[in-house]
């Protein structure tokens, strides 16, 4: 359950639930204080910080947020800097972007970049048609869940020994690994491992369940797909380094 915390939360409600009050909550959302996070790629080993992203159905989206609880929420176990800007100041240093509000919450909005650029011009009736297009989604159901970006920390207790047993099976030729986070109220958290294999995926899994049965920790939860097949395709080849490629 969604309990709103400020002012903000209750607008970004009533304009969930009455299309009559999105014009509003657009104009102010556009000068609204927000929480932006900012997340270590490096676990501390001074590379800097970095805009995270997220993926739903293959588009990538920059995540905001309507308070720094539910930053938390999205990334618990991060080392992470939360900054405090408006929507506008942070749209003028990301530009051409897709964001997204409150993503692993249950009350939250895309804004496509187009959205954006509307929100911009002053043409907030246009900009509300975002509305209707996450509306017009709901009964679709993917295989996995929506909400996908790069694990942080680095599993790096599944992803070594997994690297190292396909280094001896012929027909693994590479590995990725993703989080997904269901968009409920316990925002479940998936590892995800594409694995690009030459024949049938179901026979490489066999040999996967030893070491998975040794190294997975009792709270994973971890999904196995196919590059190419599976929803997550685009995200895998395009925004993920694999942890493992036969050479």
């Amino acid at each position: 359950m969604f309990t709103p915390e400020n002012a903000l939360e209750k607008s970004l409600l009533r304009a969930l639930e009455e299309p009559e009050q999105r014009v509003a909550f657009l104009k102010s959302f556009l000068d609204a204080e927000l929480s932006f996070a900012l997340i270590d790629p490096n676990e501390g080993k001074g590379a800097g910080y970095a805009v995270p992203e997220v993926t739903h159905e293959d588009i990538s989206f920059v995540p905001v947020f309507t308070s720094d609880t539910r930053v938390k929420a999205m990334f618990p176990d991060e080392q992470l800097m939360i900054v405090r800007q408006s929507f506008k100041q942070i749209v003028s240093q990301i530009e051409d972007a897709n964001f997204v509000l409150n993503p692993g919450s249950e009350a939250g909005h895309e804004f496509m970049a187009e959205d954006v650029a509307s929100m911009l011009d002053g043409d907030f009736v246009r900009a509300a048609d975002g509305f209707e297009r996450e509306l017009g989604d709901e009964d679709e159901e993917d295989d996995l869940p929506t909400l996908v970006g790069k694990p942080s920390p680095t599993p790096t207790h599944l992803t070594t020994p997994l690297a190292a047993l396909f280094a001896t099976m012929p027909t693994v030729r590479a590995a990725h690994v993703a989080q997904a986070i269901t968009p409920d109220a316990r925002g479940v958290r998936r590892l995800v491992v594409g694995l690009v294999v030459d024949g049938d995926l179901d026979e490489a899994l066999d040999q996967v369940e030893d070491v998975l049965s040794e190294a997975a920790k009792p709270t994973d939860e971890i999904d196995f797909v196919s590059i190419p097949g599976s929803p997550l395709d685009d995200y895998f080849t395009r925004d993920v380094q694999p942890f493992y490629r036969k050479t």
